[in-house]
């Protein structure tokens, strides 16, 4: 039974990541059909696709560059700027709001994630074109 499941969410996973503006564009109609608030419909659907492009972009920089590191790299990109923009508001305030920090790193990963997609989506299109014999 747990196989199952577990069989059925990584391929609803695999589904959803393959093509994570499409998978934003959905949610976002979904999400709002039950919030009817666009402001909070787009975070909340961000933060979900945010979800999707971390997989969707680390396997595309592993099969560009032959590796397995994509997932890691990118993980030691949020803890790094999540120690900078932490640092950033301890010395500003005082103190850290950790909810804060979490949500804006997860937020610019959102935006850096997607212009990465895009860029590796290409460079991909560029390697098959170029070496499709």
């Amino acid at each position: 039974m747990m196989d199952v499941l577990m069989s059925w969410i990584s391929t609803l996973y695999a589904v959803l990541a393959v093509a994570p503006f499409i998978t934003f564009v959905l949610l976002w109609f979904l999400v709002f059909y039950f919030l009817r608030d666009k402001k909070m419909t787009t975070r909340l659907t961000m933060d979900v696709t945010t979800f999707f492009l971390l997989g969707s972009v680390s396997l595309m920089w592993n099969r560009l560059f032959h590796t397995n590191f994509g997932f890691w790299m990118i993980a030691l990109v949020l803890l790094i700027a999540f120690g900078i923009i932490g640092g950033y508001q301890t010395h500003l305030k005082g103190k850290t709001d950790l909810l804060k920090v979490s949500r804006v790193v997860w937020r610019l990963s959102f935006l850096g994630l997607s212009m990465l997609y895009i860029l590796l989506f290409f460079v991909h299109i560029g390697k098959n074109y170029i070496f499709s014999t």
